[in-house]
């Protein structure tokens, strides 16, 4: 199997991104297959797509949409090596899909899922943080304002031991 390394899509998929109906996908294939384009199928025989096979297909499209005839349009899709490196990495200009392989899906998706997951934690440490201060500061001024109770109570103690003495008249002070 040449394409045993890409990802396979079934008659539904292509048709639907081809935007045709699965039995015009069927009649296609048949008649690039007898004239000599080479299709894949699984063990079942279902003919399997690859993107070589969408390339393909999508060509055969255009050519038709541009007035070809449906043997000319064969023809020139048959004579076309789908296979080159370029047209795999080139995305055709006629459509606004992107096709993406499982492992660029895949690493698409742990790279988002990371952003994401570093975003929630910086968002978490930020609430977190000002939590903390909000916690740090209700306890400042508590303590604040205990303290300034405790050292009015002195003031108010001093105030009054203060005044006792002071009425004592001066022998009591002399004779504690």
């Amino acid at each position: 199997m040449k394409n045993a390394n890409s990802f396979g899509y079934f008659s539904k998929d292509v048709a639907a991104d081809l935007e045709i109906t699965t039995s015009s996908l069927r009649r296609w294939s048949i008649e690039l297959e007898q004239h000599g384009y080479i299709m894949e199928r699984n063990e079942k025989g279902q003919r399997i797509y690859y993107e070589r096979d969408f390339k393909a297909l999508r060509e055969l499209k255009k050519l038709l949409a541009n007035n070809v005839s449906f043997t000319d349009a064969l023809n020139a899709v048959v004579s076309m090596n789908m296979d080159e490196k370029n047209a795999t990495k080139t995305p055709s200009v006629f459509t606004d899909e992107i096709r993406l392989s499982k492992s660029e899906l895949e690493e698409t998706i742990q790279r988002v899922v990371k952003v994401a997951i570093e975003e929630e934690r910086e968002n978490m440490l930020k609430a977190f943080e000002y939590k903390m201060n909000d916690v740090v500061e209700k306890r400042d001024r508590i303590l604040t304002m205990q303290l300034q109770q405790s050292l009015e109570e002195k003031r108010l103690e001093i105030a009054a031991a203060k005044e006792e003495e002071e009425v004592k008249p001066w022998w009591k002070k002399l004779f504690k």
